[in-house]
């Protein structure tokens, strides 16, 4: 079996693996690692195995980790979408996944596949390479063979209500214009991840390259000339439209929702583009109240059990990174 790792002659290969893949996504393609390694302070690796001319698995692992001394603690892996794998090689998984861990054990405390697909049958191979299974879910909206009326008609009343309350007020969506709109909505989003959500945030360097480069698109929510949301997207043409980020000012105005209209935009964007699914990315995990589940759902999103694998590398430095990030977040719920 070959081993290739940022190999160029990797590239060659890439493009017809992943086109016929039916675990395929934006984000395992050369692409999304170029985009990536254009960031300063974000890195991703190319790990694949094949043999002669043929790849049978791939992954990119996206290399994380936050500022100044929290660095140390919080350094990751993400392996978003999932590995590449050729289904008539399932073997080539467990030689990816013993690369994978040589490459990145000693730069980062864990890595983590997050699945936008289903991966069952090669739980046993995950677990056997010491990879441990998380319930977490996911939530999409099928868009094929569908207009926007169809799209209104699967969303919760109020959410359609609430959509065209704000239309009817004079808010509006659109493709980002200008690095002044970006700097706007992410402006917007460091608000929103500083004091709700709570999880580190890429810098803006990371989201000035989604907007410039493919696969990334960015939709932007005015009024009245004023950016007041948006939604930072990555494109998979032929296929899929998935939120990474989306966000809108709370309490601008009783009578528009601006987070509504920043998931709009994507829906009538993969409408518009002939696309097959909008991925909302992620729902929390199973059997735990997360609120963001039931705000997707209200779009009419289903939800898909595909989950996550994680292999930790140091017990230690997780749990402890764990226990900071918990600790904040109640710190924070119980101020005041």
């Amino acid at each position: 079996m070959e081993i290739l790792i940022d190999d160029p002659l990797l590239i060659e290969r890439w493009k017809e693996f992943a086109e016929g893949n039916p675990h395929s996504s934006p984000f395992q393609t050369p692409q999304f690692l170029e985009l990536c390694n254009s960031v300063p302070g974000f890195r991703a690796k190319a790990i694949a195995v094949g043999n002669g001319c043929n790849l049978h698995a791939l992954a990119v692992a996206v290399i994380q980790k936050e500022a100044g001394i929290r660095g140390y603690f919080s350094r990751r892996a993400v392996i978003y979408g999932g590995p590449l794998i050729d289904p008539a090689h399932p073997e080539a998984l467990g030689n990816l996944l013993s690369e994978i861990s040589v490459a990145l054990h000693r730069e980062v405390i864990y890595v983590e596949s997050r699945n936008y697909s289903d991966y069952k049958d090669f739980e046993e191979i995950f677990s056997s390479n010491g990879w441990r299974f998380i319930p977490y879910l996911n939530l999409t909206i099928d868009l094929r063979d569908k207009s926007l009326e169809d799209i209104y008609k699967d969303m919760h009343y109020n959410r359609r209500r609430q959509i065209r309350s704000s239309l009817e007020t004079g808010a509006s969506y659109r493709e980002c214009e200008s690095e002044s709109e970006l700097t706007a909505i992410y402006d917007i989003l460091v608000d929103l991840y500083s004091d709700r959500v709570k999880v580190p945030l890429p810098d803006f360097l990371f989201f000035k390259a989604l907007w410039q480069r493919a696969p990334g698109k960015v939709f932007v929510v005015l009024h009245e000339e004023k950016v007041i949301g948006g939604s930072f997207c990555v494109i998979q043409p032929g296929r899929n439209i998935y939120t990474m980020y989306y966000c809108g000012l709370r309490n601008y105005n009783r009578k528009i929702y601006p987070t509504h209209l920043a998931v709009l935009a994507t829906l009538e964007y993969g409408l518009g583009t002939g696309l097959k699914m909008l991925d909302f990315m992620g729902g929390g995990i199973k059997n735990r109240e997360y609120g963001v589940r039931k705000y997707k759902q209200e779009f009419g999103g289903i939800i898909n059990e595909y989950g996550r694998n994680i292999k930790i590398f140091n017990r230690f430095l997780y749990n402890l990174g764990r226990a900071a990030i918990w600790l904040g977040r109640f710190s924070i719920k119980n101020s005041g």
